[in-house]
């Protein structure tokens, strides 16, 4: 089973890429700072020191298995975590965020849950829910199906921007900790647990005692408190945070020319994703382009400070792994087999 067989073909959007940012930077003043790959979009404000960052995401097929299980309110949550973390991996902290609730009619119950678990998450990361869109669109969408989507908004000094260019040939490539699949893969998981015979109740083939459904609902985590000041102190060169396409497919994005990232798993493979592979039939490398495998967020810092990087973020309560490091070569990540 590959995710092209969930309904989802990467290739499709990459077939139009060069078009769709061509169309994207006609839009583009002054003001707007390129970044390659970038995670979220920055530009300086008039009048302001600080550089405004934003990004846009979804909740996506996730939403079907929330609804399932009665826990909308986690799952928008996520997306607020998602956002954050996007702003994060440039060095920018939440400010506000925008949100989008649509349905062909309008479960006011369903909303309200909407609405709290995006309150919920943004009093943790620090974002004031400004305002959005509830939308009743019954031409539009399938009926009791709810969509929610979301704008986040944050701030970044000039200095303390992260767009990739600081990294180097020798640089150390960290991991930090995922819970379970965060916001990413889940056509092909929702596909998986079909064809599996199991129930969102059952209990996770390998786990540890938890339900299917609690594996698979695992909230997407939020790294800012460890990272953030990490950040701001000018210990780390680079981050990707790591949503579809995997580590390979996000860690390029903030590689400069010249840089490839030899990559490897040297973290356990939580049971989920290995039940994942082994009920879909799931070739290793397309689990690494659909899933995070554990993985969440990647960080590169330079060789002479990995230790007190790690040490930071263990003491902040993060579980990190040395994974890779940056060499010369074309642009790129590899994967190689473990030590």
């Amino acid at each position: 089973m590959r995710y092209s067989d969930a309904g989802v073909d990467i290739s499709r959007s990459d077939a139009i890429k060069d078009e769709v940012i061509a169309e994207i930077r006609s839009t583009w003043g002054d003001g707007v700072r390129p970044l390659v790959g970038g995670f979220a979009g920055v530009m300086s404000y008039p009048g302001a020191a600080p550089m405004i960052a934003a990004t846009m995401d979804g909740v996506g097929t996730k939403l079907h298995l929330a609804m399932r299980a009665g826990r909308l309110d986690d799952a928008a949550a996520d997306l607020v975590y998602h956002g954050a973390n996007d702003l994060l991996v440039h060095g920018a902290r939440p400010l506000a965020f925008l949100d989008y609730v649509a349905q062909a009619r309008l479960n006011p119950e369903a909303v309200l849950a909407v609405v709290r678990g995006l309150s919920r998450a943004c009093r943790e990361v620090g974002a004031a829910l400004l305002g959005g869109e509830t939308a009743e669109m019954p031409d539009t969408y399938l009926p009791e199906v709810i969509d929610v989507a979301g704008c986040m908004l944050g701030v970044v000094d000039e200095g303390a921007l992260l767009d990739g260019s600081r990294v180097r040939v020798g640089d150390v490539v960290l991991a930090l900790a995922g819970s379970g699949l965060h916001t990413n893969g889940y056509s092909l998981a929702r596909k998986v647990l079909a064809s599996s015979g199991l129930a969102l109740t059952d209990a996770l083939p390998g786990g540890a005692g938890e339900s299917v459904g609690d594996a698979l609902l695992q909230p997407h985590r939020w790294y800012g408190r460890a990272l953030l000041p990490l950040a701001t102190a000018g210990l780390v060169r680079a981050m990707a945070h790591v949503t579809g396409g995997g580590i390979s497919g996000n860690l390029v994005r903030v590689l400069p020319e010249g840089c490839r990232a030899r990559v490897r798993m040297t973290w356990p493979e939580p049971a989920v994703f290995r039940w994942l592979r082994e009920a879909g039939g799931v070739p290793l490398e397309d689990a690494r382009t659909a899933l995070n495998l554990g993985a969440g967020m990647v960080v590169v810092v330079a060789a002479d400070q990995e230790a007190a990087v790690s040490a930071a973020l263990v003491a902040a309560g993060e579980t990190v792994w040395r994974i890779g490091e940056v060499v010369a070569g074309d642009r790129g990540v590899e994967w190689t087999a473990p030590e």
